[in-house]
């Protein structure tokens, strides 16, 4: 049997909510649905830790309403920032696609993102329904990788 239904949601740990939320919301565009305090038991039981104490903020992209973004806290026990970046096992990173990648680059560069790299294009051929994906890799507040891309004709 395949368990896998659908994708109800991603969620990214951030070390100071508010910075995350200015990140996200006002500089990338995502927008707030709902905010939860969870402690007690059951949230102690289901991340395996002791006493945990998390805000969690869920986040909505306008265009894809269906696939949402948690950004969790860990009030208590205080979480530390990891040291995950592009290439290693561990890692992972989201994509969000836009309609001018150039422009958020710069857009972006100019508010202060760190990027990966500049921009890069990728011929894809004739076997795709478009002949170029634009991409380029960036941080987070909190050094999470996220990744911009672009379907040119």
């Amino acid at each position: 049997m395949k368990w896998v239904k659908n994708l109800d949601h991603v969620a990214v740990t951030v070390s100071d909510l508010d910075r995350s939320l200015r990140f996200y919301v006002d500089l990338l565009g995502f927008k707030e649905m709902e905010r939860h305090l969870l402690e007690g038991e059951t949230i102690s039981k289901m991340a395996g830790k002791e006493g945990v104490v998390m805000q969690v903020v869920r986040l909505g992209i306008p265009e894809t309403p269906n696939i949402l973004v948690d950004l969790q806290q860990y009030i208590e026990p205080p979480g530390e920032v990891s040291n995950g970046v592009l290439g290693m096992a561990n890692q992972g990173h989201f994509c969000f696609g836009v309609a001018d990648l150039d422009q958020a680059y710069r857009d972006l560069s100019a508010a202060g993102v760190e990027f990966i790299s500049e921009p890069v294009v990728f011929d894809l051929g004739d076997e795709w329904e478009y002949g170029a994906l634009s991409v380029v890799f960036f941080k987070d507040p909190d050094g999470f990788i996220l990744e911009l891309m672009e379907f040119t004709d």
